[in-house]
């Protein structure tokens, strides 16, 4: 069985962790965290600061995954790690659907639940979490967060970095930009552009990155 390294021990790493064996691909090698101050053996597996994880990773056939939930922190610790994407896992839920023609690039995890219809692309680093619905055609970039229960429809597009919220809906063929929130409930009825946070029925966005105390003036 392969061995694989976890980067991440929070709740969102432990459910990783359950996906990982479930899947059965896998074996636990170690877990990088730098919550530990220092390295130790428990279970056979080594934990301790990433770093440490270096000694791991030296081994060629030993696969990553970045188990953290906060989607600029994943990019943030995969550009520090500096492994290309092919060194990463893909993890799927034997419980999740997949249809045909899909595509999920390295570092990505499939939750127990989760549908992914035919034909739909997902980025490196993504998450579909519980129960989520990523329909026919969507083209999610990378460090893509779908929440659970969260539903894209047909031929949607979302930019890197973008996290779907908790039950959100998007109608067919819309534009999400990257980097933006789409809030809780939030039901997307016209393209949601980058960089903002957008909320309500139909979702419009209340903020932008750069006007983080104001009303944004612009839209779709």
């Amino acid at each position: 069985m392969k061995k694989l390294v976890l980067i991440g021990g929070g709740g969102h790493g432990k459910v990783v962790l359950d996906v990982m064996r479930a899947q059965g691909e896998y074996e636990l090698a170690g877990i990088g965290d730098d919550k530990y101050t220092h390295t130790f053996r428990q279970d056979g597996t080594l934990h301790g600061p990433v770093a440490d994880m270096a000694e791991l990773l030296r081994d060629d056939d030993c696969r990553l995954f970045i188990a953290i939930g906060n989607n600029r922190t994943r990019r943030t610790v995969m550009d520090r790690l500096g492994y290309p994407e092919s060194r990463y896992a893909v993890l799927i839920h034997p419980r999740a659907t997949l249809g045909s023609g899909v595509t999920i690039g390295g570092g990505s995890v499939v939750m127990p639940g989760a549908v992914i219809n035919h034909g739909a692309r997902i980025g490196a680093q993504c998450i579909i979490n519980t129960g989520a619905i990523v329909e026919h055609e969507n083209v999610l970039g990378s460090f893509v967060h779908i929440s659970p229960t969260a539903a894209l429809a047909g031929d949607v597009t979302v930019g890197n970095g973008t996290h779907i919220g908790l039950g959100a809906k998007v109608i067919e063929g819309l534009t999400i930009g990257g980097w933006t929130t789409l809030g809780a409930g939030a039901v997307a009825v016209h393209d949601i552009p980058a960089q903002c946070t957008a909320v309500g029925i139909p979702a419009k966005p209340i903020k932008y990155a750069d006007q983080p105390d104001q009303l944004a003036q612009r839209r779709a």
